[in-house]
């Protein structure tokens, strides 16, 4: 499994996800105080609210994990992992932009990986520390 690929392919999600989860979160706060629309009272409130303080704890490592090791490569490698996967520039553009071939863009992008594969690994996000922490997630959500 490419887990480095799907975690820089999924990276902008996870940290929307987030975001989300946020807002639901001082939602469920705000609603806390009037405890006569909540079913399960203040123990419900409370359990709901601690679920989603731990998504949300999950889907902020991700994207920190991503952030942390695209800090540690280099800033072309970093560009270029960024408009590829973070931004889903085309390879042909990106090779024209730069007056490069095409084969030029996919062979920098091999070594940008493997770098961030590496800077991954040793941060301690390797593919066991993947599996572990979001093996039950659905991977192949496409994205827009």
């Amino acid at each position: 499994m490419n887990y480095d690929m799907i975690m820089l392919k999924n990276a902008v999600r996870m940290n929307k996800s987030a975001k989300i989860l946020s807002r639901e979160l001082q939602r469920l706060a705000i609603q806390s105080y009037d405890t006569l629309h909540w079913r399960d009272g203040t123990m419900g409130q409370v359990a709901a609210m601690g679920a989603l303080t731990q998504d949300i704890s999950r889907l902020r490592l991700f994207w920190d994990s991503v952030v942390g090791a695209l800090k540690r490569i280099s800033p072309a490698e970093r560009a270029l992992l960024v408009a590829v996967y973070l931004k889903c520039c085309d390879k042909q553009r990106l090779a024209d932009r730069f007056g490069v071939s095409v084969s030029t863009v996919y062979r920098k992008l091999f070594v940008a990986r493997k770098h961030f594969c590496a800077a991954l690994q040793k941060m301690g996000c390797d593919e066991q520390w993947f599996q572990q922490n979001y093996g039950d997630f659905d991977w192949l959500v496409r994205r827009r």
